[in-house]
Protein backbone atom coordinates (compact mmCIF):
# COMPACT_ATOMS: atom_id res chain seq x y z
CA UNK A 1 0.00 0.00 0.00
CA UNK A 2 1.39 3.57 -1.05
CA UNK A 3 1.90 6.00 1.58
CA UNK A 4 -0.31 8.39 2.60
CA UNK A 5 0.38 11.77 0.30
CA UNK A 6 1.70 14.53 2.77
CA UNK A 7 -0.63 17.26 3.81
CA UNK A 8 -0.59 20.42 1.58
CA UNK A 9 1.06 23.42 2.04
CA UNK A 10 3.94 21.42 4.24
CA UNK A 11 6.78 22.99 5.96
CA UNK A 12 9.74 20.71 6.15
CA UNK A 13 12.25 20.39 9.14
CA UNK A 14 14.53 17.91 11.12
CA UNK A 15 13.03 17.59 14.90
CA UNK A 16 13.95 15.02 17.50
CA UNK A 17 11.33 12.40 17.18
CA UNK A 18 11.21 10.14 20.56
CA UNK A 19 9.63 6.29 18.98
CA UNK A 20 8.27 3.05 20.92
CA UNK A 21 11.32 1.50 23.21
CA UNK A 22 12.97 4.45 23.72
CA UNK A 23 14.43 4.93 20.55
CA UNK A 24 15.29 8.43 19.96
CA UNK A 25 15.95 10.19 16.47
CA UNK A 26 17.21 12.75 14.82
CA UNK A 27 14.19 13.14 11.53
CA UNK A 28 12.75 14.87 8.67
CA UNK A 29 9.44 15.40 9.17
CA UNK A 30 6.83 18.40 7.91
CA UNK A 31 3.94 20.10 9.29
CA UNK A 32 0.46 20.79 8.06
CA UNK A 33 -0.99 24.19 7.16
CA UNK A 34 -1.26 26.24 10.33
CA UNK A 35 -4.07 26.44 12.61
CA UNK A 36 -5.76 29.62 13.03
CA UNK A 37 -3.72 29.70 16.11
CA UNK A 38 -0.89 28.39 16.09
CA UNK A 39 2.80 29.74 15.17
CA UNK A 40 6.26 28.60 12.97
CA UNK A 41 8.88 29.46 15.43
CA UNK A 42 12.50 29.13 13.66
CA UNK A 43 14.48 27.94 17.00
CA UNK A 44 18.20 28.88 18.06
CA UNK A 45 18.03 27.30 20.78
CA UNK A 46 16.31 23.90 22.89
CA UNK A 47 17.04 23.03 26.85
CA UNK A 48 16.70 19.23 27.79
CA UNK A 49 14.23 19.18 31.01
CA UNK A 50 13.99 15.49 32.55
CA UNK A 51 10.45 16.00 31.81
CA UNK A 52 11.88 15.24 28.03
CA UNK A 53 13.94 12.19 29.11
CA UNK A 54 10.77 10.91 30.59
CA UNK A 55 8.51 11.62 27.51
CA UNK A 56 11.11 9.78 25.30
CA UNK A 57 10.86 6.40 27.85
CA UNK A 58 6.98 6.81 27.38
CA UNK A 59 6.52 7.29 30.87
CA UNK A 60 4.88 10.94 30.81
CA UNK A 61 1.36 12.18 29.67
CA UNK A 62 2.18 12.03 25.31
CA UNK A 63 3.16 9.01 24.27
CA UNK A 64 5.90 8.33 21.44
CA UNK A 65 5.75 8.74 18.66
CA UNK A 66 6.09 12.68 19.15
CA UNK A 67 8.85 15.37 18.64
CA UNK A 68 10.34 16.18 22.08
CA UNK A 69 11.16 19.69 23.68
CA UNK A 70 9.39 22.21 25.94
CA UNK A 71 12.15 24.52 26.60
CA UNK A 72 12.98 26.72 23.95
CA UNK A 73 13.31 30.33 22.04
CA UNK A 74 13.52 31.33 18.57
CA UNK A 75 12.24 33.93 16.04
CA UNK A 76 8.33 33.79 14.75
CA UNK A 77 8.40 32.73 11.06
CA UNK A 78 4.62 32.68 10.24
CA UNK A 79 1.60 32.80 12.25
CA UNK A 80 -2.19 31.46 11.94
CA UNK A 81 -4.87 33.70 10.69
CA UNK A 82 -6.24 34.57 14.13
CA UNK A 83 -2.42 35.13 15.69
CA UNK A 84 -2.63 38.79 16.80
CA UNK A 85 0.27 38.53 19.97
CA UNK A 86 3.40 37.90 18.20
CA UNK A 87 4.49 39.14 14.23
CA UNK A 88 6.88 37.42 11.83
CA UNK A 89 10.25 38.33 13.41
CA UNK A 90 9.54 38.69 16.94
CA UNK A 91 12.01 36.94 19.57
CA UNK A 92 10.04 34.23 21.56
CA UNK A 93 10.80 32.20 24.68
CA UNK A 94 8.41 28.96 24.60
CA UNK A 95 6.58 27.98 27.80
CA UNK A 96 3.47 25.61 28.70
CA UNK A 97 0.11 26.52 26.94
CA UNK A 98 -2.90 27.76 28.66
CA UNK A 99 -6.56 28.47 27.21
CA UNK A 100 -6.29 32.34 28.51
CA UNK A 101 -10.52 32.60 28.91
CA UNK A 102 -11.27 29.80 31.80
CA UNK A 103 -12.00 30.58 35.55
CA UNK A 104 -8.26 30.06 36.63
CA UNK A 105 -6.92 31.61 33.51
CA UNK A 106 -8.94 35.07 33.81
CA UNK A 107 -7.75 35.27 38.00
CA UNK A 108 -4.14 35.06 36.49
CA UNK A 109 -3.82 31.47 37.45
CA UNK A 110 -2.67 29.92 34.11
CA UNK A 111 -0.24 27.44 35.70
CA UNK A 112 -3.96 25.80 36.51
CA UNK A 113 -5.49 26.26 33.59
CA UNK A 114 -8.78 24.50 32.89
CA UNK A 115 -7.54 22.82 29.53
CA UNK A 116 -4.12 22.36 30.48
CA UNK A 117 -4.03 18.85 30.10
CA UNK A 118 -5.66 19.53 26.51
CA UNK A 119 -3.67 21.95 25.22
CA UNK A 120 -0.22 20.67 26.26
CA UNK A 121 -0.13 16.76 26.75
CA UNK A 122 -3.48 16.28 23.24
CA UNK A 123 -1.34 17.62 20.79
CA UNK A 124 -3.35 18.01 17.15
CA UNK A 125 -4.20 15.25 14.53
CA UNK A 126 -2.52 16.02 11.53
CA UNK A 127 -0.05 18.63 12.87
CA UNK A 128 3.04 16.82 12.20
CA UNK A 129 4.17 13.54 9.64
CA UNK A 130 7.44 12.16 8.94
CA UNK A 131 8.90 11.10 5.98
CA UNK A 132 6.27 8.37 5.06
CA UNK A 133 3.46 10.49 5.58
CA UNK A 134 2.79 8.58 9.23
CA UNK A 135 1.35 11.15 12.19
CA UNK A 136 3.70 11.98 14.94
CA UNK A 137 2.59 13.57 17.97
CA UNK A 138 3.55 17.28 18.16
CA UNK A 139 2.37 20.54 20.22
CA UNK A 140 4.16 18.60 23.43
CA UNK A 141 4.15 21.44 26.32
CA UNK A 142 2.24 23.39 23.51
CA UNK A 143 5.63 23.63 21.29
CA UNK A 144 7.45 20.74 20.92
CA UNK A 145 10.33 23.05 20.57
CA UNK A 146 12.93 20.29 19.96
CA UNK A 147 13.06 21.21 16.25
CA UNK A 148 14.88 23.39 14.34
CA UNK A 149 11.29 25.03 13.06
CA UNK A 150 8.80 24.12 15.59
CA UNK A 151 4.73 24.32 15.60
CA UNK A 152 3.95 26.45 18.22
CA UNK A 153 0.31 27.54 19.84
CA UNK A 154 0.20 31.55 19.84
CA UNK A 155 -0.12 31.05 23.91
CA UNK A 156 3.12 29.32 24.26
CA UNK A 157 5.29 32.48 23.08
CA UNK A 158 6.31 34.50 25.44
CA UNK A 159 7.05 37.89 23.00
CA UNK A 160 10.70 39.42 23.98
CA UNK A 161 9.70 43.26 23.56
CA UNK A 162 13.57 44.52 24.42
CA UNK A 163 16.29 44.57 21.87
CA UNK A 164 17.86 40.89 21.93
CA UNK A 165 21.07 39.27 20.53
CA UNK A 166 20.93 36.04 18.69
CA UNK A 167 23.20 35.13 21.38
CA UNK A 168 21.23 35.80 24.27
CA UNK A 169 18.13 34.79 22.95
CA UNK A 170 19.71 31.45 23.08
CA UNK A 171 20.46 31.19 27.02
CA UNK A 172 16.61 32.36 27.58
CA UNK A 173 15.91 28.70 25.91
CA UNK A 174 16.04 27.22 29.45
CA UNK A 175 13.34 30.10 31.08
CA UNK A 176 10.34 28.14 30.08
CA UNK A 177 9.79 25.08 32.38
CA UNK A 178 12.28 23.98 34.94
CA UNK A 179 14.30 27.90 36.06
CA UNK A 180 10.85 29.75 36.32
CA UNK A 181 9.55 26.83 38.07
CA UNK A 182 12.13 26.68 40.81
CA UNK A 183 12.59 30.48 41.02
CA UNK A 184 8.69 31.14 40.85
CA UNK A 185 8.04 28.72 43.87
CA UNK A 186 10.06 31.19 46.01
CA UNK A 187 8.62 34.47 44.45
CA UNK A 188 5.53 33.73 43.36
CA UNK A 189 4.73 31.25 46.63
CA UNK A 190 6.55 31.09 49.40
CA UNK A 191 6.98 35.08 49.20
CA UNK A 192 9.53 34.43 52.42
CA UNK A 193 10.26 37.52 54.57
CA UNK A 194 13.71 38.36 55.51
CA UNK A 195 15.81 36.69 57.42
CA UNK A 196 13.58 33.28 56.92
CA UNK A 197 14.88 29.86 56.98
CA UNK A 198 14.80 28.35 53.48
CA UNK A 199 16.02 24.37 52.63
CA UNK A 200 15.74 23.41 48.96
CA UNK A 201 16.05 19.66 48.13
CA UNK A 202 17.62 18.87 44.85
CA UNK A 203 20.54 20.66 43.13
CA UNK A 204 19.28 20.24 39.41
CA UNK A 205 17.80 23.41 37.73
CA UNK A 206 15.18 23.91 39.46
CA UNK A 207 16.50 23.78 43.04
CA UNK A 208 18.94 26.15 41.90
CA UNK A 209 16.58 28.74 40.78
CA UNK A 210 14.99 28.34 43.91
CA UNK A 211 18.41 29.01 45.79
CA UNK A 212 19.00 32.10 43.25
CA UNK A 213 15.72 33.65 44.02
CA UNK A 214 15.68 32.96 47.67
CA UNK A 215 19.04 34.57 48.19
CA UNK A 216 17.28 37.64 46.80
CA UNK A 217 14.93 37.60 50.24
CA UNK A 218 18.00 38.05 52.40
CA UNK A 219 17.32 34.96 54.57
CA UNK A 220 18.70 34.22 57.97
CA UNK A 221 19.25 30.33 56.36
CA UNK A 222 19.44 28.96 53.47
CA UNK A 223 20.37 25.54 52.73
CA UNK A 224 20.86 23.23 49.74
CA UNK A 225 20.27 19.91 49.96
CA UNK A 226 21.39 16.63 47.56
CA UNK A 227 23.07 13.35 47.73
CA UNK A 228 25.39 13.46 44.53
CA UNK A 229 28.78 14.56 45.56
CA UNK A 230 29.44 15.36 41.65
CA UNK A 231 26.73 17.68 41.19
CA UNK A 232 27.57 19.55 44.50
CA UNK A 233 30.96 20.09 43.21
CA UNK A 234 30.10 21.15 39.93
CA UNK A 235 27.92 23.50 41.01
CA UNK A 236 29.53 27.22 40.45
CA UNK A 237 30.63 29.53 43.39
CA UNK A 238 29.20 31.98 42.33
CA UNK A 239 25.63 30.60 42.90
CA UNK A 240 26.32 29.56 46.47
CA UNK A 241 27.47 32.65 48.37
CA UNK A 242 25.79 32.33 51.92
CA UNK A 243 24.48 28.84 51.01
CA UNK A 244 24.97 25.86 53.17
CA UNK A 245 25.34 23.36 51.28
CA UNK A 246 24.87 19.86 52.87
CA UNK A 247 25.32 16.59 51.22
CA UNK A 248 23.05 13.75 52.59
CA UNK A 249 24.01 10.96 51.18
CA UNK A 250 25.48 9.38 54.25
CA UNK A 251 22.78 10.34 56.52
CA UNK A 252 19.50 8.59 57.82
CA UNK A 253 16.49 10.38 57.79
CA UNK A 254 16.67 11.35 61.65
CA UNK A 255 19.99 12.43 61.22
CA UNK A 256 19.43 14.88 57.77
CA UNK A 257 16.33 16.20 59.86
CA UNK A 258 18.29 17.27 63.19
CA UNK A 259 21.14 18.49 61.23
CA UNK A 260 18.87 20.89 58.87
CA UNK A 261 17.50 21.91 62.41
CA UNK A 262 20.50 22.47 64.10
CA UNK A 263 21.51 24.89 61.30
CA UNK A 264 19.07 27.10 62.31
CA UNK A 265 19.98 29.45 64.99
CA UNK A 266 17.18 28.57 67.90
CA UNK A 267 17.12 24.61 66.51
CA UNK A 268 13.22 24.88 65.88
CA UNK A 269 13.36 24.03 62.07
CA UNK A 270 12.86 26.00 59.10
CA UNK A 271 10.66 28.18 57.64
CA UNK A 272 10.50 26.81 54.00
CA UNK A 273 11.10 23.43 52.47
CA UNK A 274 11.02 22.74 49.00
CA UNK A 275 11.20 19.39 47.65
CA UNK A 276 12.45 19.54 43.95
CA UNK A 277 13.24 16.14 43.95
CA UNK A 278 10.08 14.28 44.11
CA UNK A 279 11.29 11.49 46.09
CA UNK A 280 9.25 10.29 48.88
CA UNK A 281 11.75 9.98 51.48
CA UNK A 282 13.07 14.04 50.50
CA UNK A 283 9.09 14.95 50.78
CA UNK A 284 9.30 13.33 54.21
CA UNK A 285 12.81 15.03 55.64
CA UNK A 286 11.19 18.15 54.20
CA UNK A 287 7.96 17.87 56.58
CA UNK A 288 10.23 17.22 59.79
CA UNK A 289 12.34 19.67 59.24
CA UNK A 290 9.45 22.31 59.38
CA UNK A 291 9.19 25.08 62.35
CA UNK A 292 5.78 25.71 63.60
CA UNK A 293 4.23 28.04 60.57
CA UNK A 294 5.91 26.79 58.18
CA UNK A 295 5.49 25.34 54.51
CA UNK A 296 6.57 22.31 52.51
CA UNK A 297 6.24 22.69 49.11
CA UNK A 298 6.17 19.75 46.06
CA UNK A 299 8.12 21.34 43.10
CA UNK A 300 9.07 18.04 41.97
CA UNK A 301 7.24 15.90 40.34
CA UNK A 302 5.95 12.09 41.14
CA UNK A 303 3.25 9.79 39.94
CA UNK A 304 4.35 7.16 43.24
CA UNK A 305 5.55 8.91 45.95
CA UNK A 306 2.78 8.65 49.00
CA UNK A 307 4.78 11.14 52.28
CA UNK A 308 3.62 10.73 55.58
CA UNK A 309 1.78 13.67 57.62
CA UNK A 310 0.87 14.20 60.50
CA UNK A 311 -3.08 15.48 60.68
CA UNK A 312 -2.24 16.51 64.77
CA UNK A 313 1.09 17.80 63.92
CA UNK A 314 -0.44 19.84 60.91
CA UNK A 315 -3.30 21.20 63.31
CA UNK A 316 -0.75 22.19 66.26
CA UNK A 317 2.03 24.08 64.85
CA UNK A 318 0.00 25.62 61.52
CA UNK A 319 1.36 23.89 58.98
CA UNK A 320 1.19 23.91 55.50
CA UNK A 321 1.75 21.66 52.75
CA UNK A 322 1.42 23.29 48.83
CA UNK A 323 2.07 21.81 45.72
CA UNK A 324 3.23 23.76 42.73
CA UNK A 325 2.65 23.85 39.08
CA UNK A 326 5.16 25.85 36.99
CA UNK A 327 6.04 27.37 40.58
CA UNK A 328 2.51 29.25 39.80
CA UNK A 329 4.13 31.22 36.91
CA UNK A 330 2.45 33.01 34.28
CA UNK A 331 5.14 32.83 31.67
CA UNK A 332 4.81 36.57 30.06
CA UNK A 333 4.78 37.75 33.34
CA UNK A 334 7.48 35.79 34.76
CA UNK A 335 9.98 34.84 31.78
CA UNK A 336 10.37 38.87 31.50
CA UNK A 337 11.34 39.25 34.88
CA UNK A 338 13.76 36.61 34.84
CA UNK A 339 15.36 38.49 31.90
CA UNK A 340 15.16 41.87 33.69
CA UNK A 341 17.07 40.06 37.04
CA UNK A 342 19.47 37.93 34.97
CA UNK A 343 20.71 41.16 32.98
CA UNK A 344 21.00 43.14 36.20
CA UNK A 345 23.22 40.63 37.68
CA UNK A 346 21.06 39.03 40.36
CA UNK A 347 19.56 35.92 38.33
CA UNK A 348 22.50 34.32 36.66
CA UNK A 349 21.21 31.04 35.72
CA UNK A 350 23.54 31.13 32.83
CA UNK A 351 25.97 29.16 35.45
CA UNK A 352 23.45 26.65 35.29
CA UNK A 353 24.11 25.80 31.15
CA UNK A 354 26.40 23.84 29.11
CA UNK A 355 26.16 24.13 25.13
CA UNK A 356 25.53 21.31 22.60
CA UNK A 357 25.43 21.15 18.93
CA UNK A 358 21.48 20.20 17.65
CA UNK A 359 22.28 16.97 16.72
CA UNK A 360 24.17 15.89 20.38
CA UNK A 361 21.07 15.44 21.88
CA UNK A 362 22.46 11.73 22.95
CA UNK A 363 25.35 13.14 24.61
CA UNK A 364 23.15 15.61 26.44
CA UNK A 365 21.37 13.02 27.85
CA UNK A 366 24.43 11.18 28.88
CA UNK A 367 26.09 14.07 30.50
CA UNK A 368 22.58 14.73 32.44
CA UNK A 369 22.52 11.50 33.35
CA UNK A 370 25.85 10.83 34.95
CA UNK A 371 25.72 14.13 36.46
CA UNK A 372 28.25 16.23 33.79
CA UNK A 373 26.10 18.85 33.55
CA UNK A 374 23.06 20.68 35.31
CA UNK A 375 20.94 21.89 32.67
CA UNK A 376 22.23 21.35 28.80
CA UNK A 377 21.05 23.66 25.81
CA UNK A 378 21.06 22.20 22.13
CA UNK A 379 21.96 24.87 19.95
CA UNK A 380 20.66 24.63 16.35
Amino acid sequence: MPAPEPPEQQTPTEAWVARPNNKLNLESIHYSTLAPHEVLVDIVAASLCHTDIRTAAGTFHLSPPLILGHEASGYVRSVGSSVTYVHPGDAVVLAYASCGECRRCEMGKVAYCEQLFQLNFSGREGAAHDVEGKEVHGLFFGQSSMARVALVRERSCVRISSPCSREELRGFASLGCGVQTGAGAIMNVAKPAKGARIVVFGAGAVGLSAVMAARLREPERLVLVDNSAVKLEMISRELLGGVVVVNSAALSHDELVAKLKGLTADGRGMDYALDCVGHEAVVNAAYQCLDKMGMVMNVGGSATARPQYEVERNLVNGLTIRGTHQGDSDPRVMIPQLIEMHRAGSFPFDKLLTSFGFEDLHKAIEDTHVGRVIKPILFT
